[in-house]
C-alpha cells in the first residue's frame, strides 16, 4: 500500500472524538460508584450535593481546556523545560502515581461488578487480568486508534444508552423525591462528599496530553461537559426514586440494581442491567486503556527512553497493578483505598493546572 493511501486511513483527532470519548468515560466510570457516594452523604436534599459536584467538575474541566487552549501545543509533555527533573518530581512522578492508583481501584471494582452480574463463578483475580491485558492492549496503542475505538463503540451502543436512560425512570416514584430541604451542611466535612468532589477527575486528564493537530474549538467541548450534570442526577435520583433514600443506599451498585427493576421484551438480554453493565464494562475498558497510554508517554518523558522500552515498563506496571489490586480482598476495602486516593487526586490537578497557566504565560512572554 503506497503512502498516500496510508494516509487517506488515517484519521485526525477533532472536537466530536473529544466530546464522545469524554462522555463515554464519564458514563463508565459515574454510574457505579458516584450513586452510594451521593446516597452515603445526606438523607434528604441530594439535589444540592449533585449541583456542587456537578459544578466543581465543569468548573475543573474549564479550566483544564482554557489553561491547555492557551499553549503552542496541547499536550504538555511537548512543553517541558530543558531541565526537567524538578517538573518530573513534583507533577509527573505525581500524575503517574495517581493513574496508578486509580487503575488499581478501577479494576478491582469493576471485577466486583463483573463477578456479581455475570461471572459469580470465576475467580476475580482471572476477571481482573482480563480487564487489565484488554485495557493495557488498547494502552499500548496511539491516542487517535483509542478515540477511533471509542467512536465505532459509541456510533453502535448510543442509542441503546439513551433508551435505558429513559427507561431507568419507568418505575420511578417521584414522592421519594421530598422532602428536597437541606436540613444542615454538616455534609461539606463527610467523607462521602470529599471523596466525590473530584471523583471524575480522571477522566479529564486526556486533555492535557492530547497529540499535536488541528487547533481544538475548546469553548464546543467545554459547552458539552455540561451534560455532566444530567448524567449525575440520573445517577443519583434514579435509584432513589424507585427504591427510597433508606433501601437505595444500602446497595453496592445502587443504579445497576434499580435497572434489575425494568423488564424489556424486545432485549436479547434478560434484563436492563445486562445490557447497560456490559456497556459500562466496554466504557471502562477504553478510560483504563487511556489512562495506560498516558502513563507510558509519561514514563517515556521522565526517563527520556524509546517507545519500546516504555512499553515494556508498561507490561511490568500493569503486571504490579493487578498483584496489588489482588489483594484487595473485600468492598470496604475498594472503599477505603479511593479515599487515600483523595489528597493525590486534589494535589495531582492543582500541580497540573499551575503548571499549565505557567507555560501558557511563559509562551506568552517569549512571544
Amino acid at each position: 500500500m503506497s503512502d498516500g493511501k496510508r494516509k487517506g486511513f488515517k484519521v485526525k483527532i477533532n472536537n466530536l472524538l473529544i466530546i464522545i470519548f469524554f462522555l463515554v468515560t464519564n458514563i463508565g466510570v459515574m454510574f457505579l460508584l458516584y450513586p452510594s457516594l451521593i446516597l452515603d452523604t445526606v438523607d434528604n436534599g441530594h439535589w444540592l450535593i449533585v449541583l456542587i459536584h456537578g459544578f466543581s467538575h465543569i468548573a475543573l474541566f474549564g479550566l483544564l481546556l482554557f489553561g491547555v487552549s492557551k499553549l503552542k501545543e496541547p499536550n504538555i509533555l511537548k512543553n517541558l523545560p530543558k531541565k526537567r527533573w524538578a517538573v518530573s518530581l513534583t507533577l509527573l512522578v505525581p500524575i503517574s502515581l495517581f493513574i496508578i492508583g486509580t487503575v488499581i481501584v478501577a479494576i478491582r471494582t469493576y471485577a466486583e461488578f463483573t463477578t456479581v452480574l455475570f461471572l459469580n463463578q470465576t475467580p476475580m483475580f482471572y476477571v481482573m487480568v482480563i480487564f487489565i491485558t484488554t485495557a493495557g492492549y488498547i494502552g499500548l496503542g496511539s491516542m487517535e486508534s483509542i478515540f477511533r475505538t471509542t467512536f465505532l463503540i459509541a456510533a453502535t451502543s448510543s442509542y441503546v444508552i439513551v433508551v435505558i436512560f429513559i427507561l431507568s425512570f419507568f418505575n420511578a416514584e417521584w414522592y421519594n423525591f421530598f422532602p428536597a430541604k437541606v436540613s444542615n451542611f454538616d455534609f461539606l466535612l463527610e467523607m462521602p462528599f470529599i471523596t466525590g468532589f473530584l471523583i471524575l477527575s480522571p477522566t479529564f486528564l486526556f486533555i492535557a496530553f492530547l497529540p499535536k493537530g488541528k487547533k481544538f474549538n475548546y469553548k464546543t467541548v467545554f459547552w458539552f461537559s455540561w451534560l455532566l450534570i444530567l448524567f449525575i442526577f440520573m445517577a443519583a435520583y434514579s435509584p432513589m426514586l424507585v427504591f427510597g433514600n433508606e433501601i437505595a443506599r444500602n446497595f453496592t451498585f445502587p443504579y445497576i440494581e434499580m435497572l434489575a427493576t425494568v423488564d424489556i421484551d424486545w432485549s436479547i438480554f434478560e434484563t436492563l442491567t445486562s445490557l447497560f453493565g456490559l456497556s459500562l464494562l466496554i466504557y471502562a475498558t477504553l478510560f483504563l486503556g487511556m489512562l495506560l497510554h498516558i502513563l507510558r508517554t509519561l514514563y517515556q518523558s521522565i526517563f527520556q527512553t524509546s517507545k519500546l522500552h516504555a512499553s515494556i515498563a508498561m507490561v511490568i506496571i500493569v503486571i504490579f497493578i493487578t498483584a496489588v489490586a489482588n489483594m484487595i480482598s473485600t468492598w470496604e476495602q475498594v472503599q477505603s483505598h479511593i479515599i487515600w486516593i483523595v489528597p493525590l487526586r486534589f494535589y495531582t490537578f492543582i500541580s497540573l493546572l499551575i503548571f499549565i497557566f505557567w507555560i501558557g504565560r511563559r509562551d506568552k512572554h517569549e512571544t
